[in-house]
């Protein structure tokens, strides 16, 4: 399953009324976030793959915890529990969301993701275009509202295996590479030629593609999946000669 969240006038106005009262506190950045976990106080986040596009990052948040209701001004996010159950509430929706479900958030959208399952939630979030600055924290019971991005003391650089981590580089031309835990899949495909949808993906209930790079088009030209958003592969089967645009790349995420 794969939903879109809209902007809505309150979601403006509010953002509107943070931003009166001045920018949020900064804190010193890293010139990369690759090769290090971001701990967070309802448990961590690290960068799985970036292009000019993109950036693709994996959370895991314990049970009962949440991210801070927030929105991102700039960049619309896509979020994909991976594995357990999580609750994303936006100022009109609740939206539960099992492994593999996925959402859009449009760029301003205030929202906020919880943990519900009691092994906690994996998450991956899609921010596009990369900026991990783009941040407004309105409510968080972690005591960082008005706060920006957490700085370098709250970045780990070493043990990085306890926290699970993987990182994906850009394949080369037609290639592929692949993560498989106990529970889910992904792989990042890149497509060298325009090719029929249908000769490199599965049309499947359940399987969530997003686009890293390029776009899916139908047979008039119409582009159906364009650069960070989530479609299901059941969504896509509602199209005739779907065409993957030549020079793109793919993530697939499956249920193990």
């Amino acid at each position: 399953m794969s939903k879109l969240i809209r902007l809505s006038d309150r979601d403006t106005e509010t953002l509107a009324k943070i931003q009166k009262l001045g920018a949020a506190s900064s804190f010193t950045q890293p010139q990369s976030y690759e090769d290090r976990v971001v701990v967070k106080p309802w448990g961590y986040e690290f960068l799985v793959f970036q292009n000019e596009h993109v950036a693709v990052w994996r959370l895991r948040l314990e049970k009962g915890h949440a991210t801070s209701m927030h929105c991102h001004p700039k960049k619309k996010t896509s979020l994909i529990v991976l594995a357990g159950q999580a609750l994303c509430n936006t100022f009109f929706n609740r939206n539960y969301l099992n492994g593999v479900d996925g959402v859009i958030i449009e760029a301003g959208v205030f929202h906020s993701t919880q943990a519900l399952s009691q092994g906690g939630c994996d998450i991956i979030e899609i921010e596009s275009p990369p900026d991990k600055l783009d941040l407004v924290r309105l409510d968080d019971q972690y005591g960082r509202s008005g706060k920006g991005y957490e700085g370098l003391s709250e970045m780990k650089t070493e043990n990085l295996d306890r926290y699970h981590y993987f990182s994906f580089k850009e394949p080369s031309s037609g290639s592929s590479v692949t993560y498989q835990s106990e529970k889910y899949k992904i792989d990042l495909v890149h497509v060298a030629e325009s090719t029929p949808w249908s000769e490199k993906f599965s049309f499947n209930r359940g399987d969530l593609f997003s686009s890293c790079r390029g776009s899916v088009i139908d047979k008039t030209g119409v582009i159906v999946a364009s650069t960070g958003d989530v479609v299901e592969g059941a969504f896509l089967s509602t199209f005739e000669n779907l065409i993957i645009e030549a020079g793109s790349s793919f993530l697939c995420f499956q249920s193990s």
